[in-house]
């Protein structure tokens, strides 16, 4: 296998890993060129920096809030989020969005970081992580005035053909994790057979939605390879073809170099 994936969204600085990084690290590396990290909140920064320090040629990381972290004290959070914009080597913003499943109550509190976070993105020119579970039609109306000057990509795409063109069709790329690998995600099969393969990204959102068929145990990034060869075979295309063409989205949306870590 000569090129290798790009896992573009893992928490591997997550607890759920404490103690195990060089070894989560290792497996990553045998599949993976790069992983990215998307951030959570201002108190995940410290841990999200100590494991780029690690493997600073192989972790990338994201700043932003997390749709799901956003909670009265936002602002400030925000505010504590934007010092650190200019000071660190960041390859986007994110996690940022919009949850209309786990919380509606902070919807308006969630609205207003999204639009304050895609703002840093275009002044710093850095492509957004989404999120957007449950609120795809609210989250493209909050981007609507950065439409044409907004990059990024809407991650764990589960959808249909229908809400993947939508997507797309705006100027965003579709993050594409485990769950194609279960049995019951025929809308989403279906769909990534017929959407745009220039707009498709592969990702685990470790350490959740581990694909089948390690399905129940902790994701990591090394499980990526599993998505990879479903989506090939539902592509009919060789898995190398594969890897290299959505190896090739990631590193253009993200401006990472190209073959990184001996690839």
């Amino acid at each position: 296998m000569e090129a290798r994936l790009i896992d573009t969204h893992a928490h591997l600085f997550l607890k759920d890993f404490a103690g195990e990084e060089e070894a989560v690290t290792h497996r990553a590396r045998s599949i993976c060129e790069a992983v990215l990290l998307p951030n959570l909140d201002s108190h995940t920064l410290p841990d999200l920096k100590k494991l780029i320090q690690l493997a600073p040629d192989f972790y990338f990381g994201m700043i932003g809030l997390h749709p799901n972290h956003v909670k009265e004290n936002f602002p400030e959070e925000l505010t504590l989020l934007e010092q650190h914009l200019s000071t660190y080597p960041w390859i986007a913003i994110g996690e940022i969005g919009l949850d209309l499943y786990h919380e509606t109550s902070t919807r308006a509190w969630q609205e207003e970081a999204l639009f304050r976070q895609a703002e840093w993105a275009i002044q710093y020119n850095l492509p957004v992580s989404i999120h957007f579970r449950n609120a795809l039609d609210e989250s493209l109306e909050v981007l609507r005035p950065f439409i044409g000057r907004l990059k990024g990509v809407f991650h764990c795409f589960t959808g249909s053909y229908e809400e993947g063109k939508k997507i797309i069709d705006q100027g965003f790329y579709l993050g594409i994790g485990g769950v194609l690998t279960y049995k019951k995600a025929t809308a989403l099969q279906e769909a990534v057979k017929k959407l745009p393969l220039d707009r498709l990204l592969l990702e685990t959102d470790s350490p959740y939605l581990t694909p089948t068929p390690f399905r129940g145990r902790r994701n990591e990034s090394s499980y990526l390879l599993y998505t990879a060869r479903t989506l090939a075979e539902l592509r009919q295309l060789p898995l190398s073809t594969l890897i290299e063409r959505t190896t090739e989205n990631a590193r253009a949306l993200f401006a990472l170099p190209h073959g990184r870590n001996g690839s």
